[in-house]
């Protein structure tokens, strides 16, 4: 069940952009810029791309209405309720879509490194190099766990990110029993990241919203709770990165990859400012 159930959240005491959102090793996608050239991705970089979220110096109490709206969607099931909570969190708790952005520096990059690797790019990591056709012979469950283990930072978001990657995988590629048999069409990358993107937004609102999730009464309401938020996630997530991309992943360079994700994200977090 995500990490909703094992921990409390974040305290509001803590600054939006935790400093080790900003660190990390690059990820080296081999051959895949303009004329073969390496391009190279980093959460330091990231950071530079995006504007400095708003409220910068946050309210202690920035995760308190939110959670409270959270806890009544728990008791409720109301939708109402499950709205006006992320209204809140995305208003007060984020620093609006640049901050939650910047939080997610560390998806953003494992994304880009997941992009140049179904590409066929060779992708290198602190790990080493992976490329696809390192993959092959492999059932798709393991060849999925060497990506995930490959592109997994070695950082506080590593359980985010891990999980994230690999629900996306799962569940784009379950009908493939082998790595070989899967194609990576546009139509499937673009699957892959709405999954992927779609989890990274879902888990940091799961970590967020910390123990209003123990005002569910079963762990059946838990569950429902999840698919509920997922879903809602998922739909505002497929709209943008369906407008950014033009409807069609192929239109998407590896330079232009890091921008898109964050775009996805920040205008997701953006769009529940009007719940």
């Amino acid at each position: 069940m995500g990490t909703s159930m094992s921990s409390k959240g974040p305290n509001g005491k803590n600054p939006l952009v935790p400093p080790w959102a900003e660190e990390g090793d690059s990820i080296v996608i081999t051959g895949s810029g303009d004329g073969g050239s390496d391009v190279e991705v980093s959460n330091s970089e990231i950071q530079g791309e995006i504007p400095e979220p708003q409220h910068a110096q946050p309210s202690s109490s920035r995760f308190q209405n939110a959670r409270r709206a959270f806890g009544d969607y728990a008791k409720t099931g109301s939708q109402d309720d499950l709205k006006r909570s992320l209204g809140h969190y995305a208003r007060y708790s984020t620093g609006k879509g640049g901050g939650a952005a910047k939080r997610l520096a560390s998806g953003v990059t494992a994304g880009a490194g997941l992009f140049g690797l179904l590409n066929g790019n060779p992708v290198n990591t602190e790990f080493g190099s992976l490329k696809l056709s390192d993959l092959s012979g492999l059932s798709t469950d393991q060849a999925i766990d060497k990506i995930v283990t490959h592109l997994t930072p070695d950082s506080a978001d590593a359980d985010i990110v891990r999980t994230s990657m690999n629900f996306a995988l799962s569940e784009a590629l379950q009908e493939s029993e082998y790595i070989d048999d899967v194609g990576f069409t546009p139509d499937l990358m673009g699957e892959v990241f709405t999954f992927y993107l779609t989890d990274l937004v879902f888990q940091q609102v799961l970590l967020d919203m910390g123990k209003a999730w123990f005002h569910a009464e079963t762990a059946l309401r838990q569950i429902n709770m999840e698919n509920e938020l997922r879903e809602l996630i998922r739909v505002v997530v497929d709209g943008k990165l369906e407008k950014i991309s033009g409807g069609d992943v192929s239109n998407i360079t590896q330079v232009q990859m890091t921008q898109v994700q964050i775009s996805a994200i920040s205008q997701t977090i953006t769009e529940w400012e009007q719940y």
